[in-house]
């Protein structure tokens, strides 16, 4: 297979026309496709009264596309508007009890730490792995997870320096203890060639804004599809768009359980064709041309004597790389985006996150820019 023309495709994306944008791990800048599919959705509705983009087909086929593009089973994958509320869903579908536990990480995004408070109030204790050194190898969680260890939630990619868990050996150990693996992988799905089902995770949830090219308010939940029946969820019967008939609603034991009301159909298009996008170039040349641009990046910054937490192996990071400067993170952040260099501040520290459009350029240009 040839090697992708990433010139080119860098000029899908307008924002990188004025833009040195190095943010993706908040948002992504959106491709040309995206603009067109969204022009295609009111051009429906407004000559066809929306019979394609308004139809069950329609989700269904966004549905198929994302299972193909993320590695999964059709039937395990639900619609959720964001990674906070694929995540909620999974911190109340399981049963515990007083005397069981939950492992999380002190590296999590707090959408990761919010939806598992609730169990506190029923007796259920929540044990907080330390991170050493910003890693959170696997002796760190094993020392946390034990035989009343019921739920293990953790990031895939976390957000602050990058580092990558380790997550099928993570999902092995908890397989041994009886734990389910719940997952936020919003900063490591569309940029890791891993088919989902094979990270070893019971639930995995990701929103579709960042590396999936999509808008806000979109987003998937993956499940085990032996789950689908049995875990707890909010409703069981499913609006009129999967049934037969219009006008009820039936008992639904697979993922539409999890799909309440109006689906976001222009979201869904959205992302179907995002996806596509990303299908087109295949992922392990995207995750190629991510390891090659970050570690392209940490050359620089070790060069300039710039220290940084993010792994150099690249099994251990992703498109995120942390910068630590002695300087004022937030006003430095302030002075790059004046200079139209886009990065942001997690915890006090400069963040850098890239994705396959970027270039070499991007990277030299915001080193220029650092104090030196």
């Amino acid at each position: 297979m040839n090697a992708p023309d990433w010139a080119a495709i860098r000029r899908e994306f307008p924002t990188l026309e004025t833009w040195t944008y190095l943010d993706t791990a908040r948002k992504a800048p959106l491709p040309r496709c995206v603009e067109a599919a969204t022009r295609e959705f009111f051009d429906d509705v407004n000559v066809n009264a929306g019979d394609d983009v308004w139809s069950p087909e329609a989700v269904e086929s966004s549905r198929a596309v994302m299972a193909r593009v993320l590695g999964a089973p059709v039937e395990s994958i639900a619609f959720v508007k964001n990674t906070t509320e694929g995540l909620n869903i999974a911190s109340h579908a399981l049963d515990l009890a007083p005397g069981d536990n939950i492992v999380i990480t002190d590296m999590e995004h707090r959408a990761n730490l919010w939806v598992w408070d609730h169990w506190r109030e029923r007796g259920v204790t929540i044990r907080t792995v330390r991170n050493r050194d910003g890693r959170l190898p696997l002796e760190a969680f094993m020392e946390k997870i034990d035989d009343s260890t019921r739920v293990v939630a953790t990031a895939w990619v976390t957000y602050r320096n990058g580092y990558r868990v380790d997550l099928p050996a993570l999902g092995k150990i908890c397989r041994e203890h009886g734990a389910h693996l719940v997952v936020d992988a919003v900063q490591g799905a569309g940029l890791i060639d891993v088919p989902l089902q094979d990270l070893g995770a019971d639930f995995i949830s990701c929103g579709g804004h960042k590396h999936l090219l999509g808008l806000t308010g979109t987003g998937i939940l993956y499940m085990r599809p032996e789950f689908l029946a049995t875990a707890r969820a909010g409703i069981t019967k499913t609006p009129s768009y999967f049934t037969a008939n219009p006008h009820a609603a039936r008992e639904r034991y697979d993922q539409h359980r999890f799909e309440s009301g109006n689906p976001n159909f222009l979201g869904l298009r959205v992302l179907r064709r995002s996806a596509e996008f990303i299908e087109s170039i295949g992922l392990s040349n995207i995750e190629a041309r991510v390891r090659e641009l970050t570690g392209t990046l940490l050359d620089m910054l070790k060069a300039r004597r710039i220290r940084t937490q993010t792994p150099e192996n690249w099994h251990e990071r992703c498109q995120i790389v942390n910068v630590l400067i002695d300087a004022d993170a937030d006003k430095l952040a302030a002075n790059l985006h004046e200079r139209r260099i886009a990065v942001n501040v997690k915890d006090g520290i400069l963040r850098v996150s890239m994705s396959f459009c970027n270039n070499e350029q991007d990277l030299e240009t915001l080193l220029r820019a650092l104090p030196a």
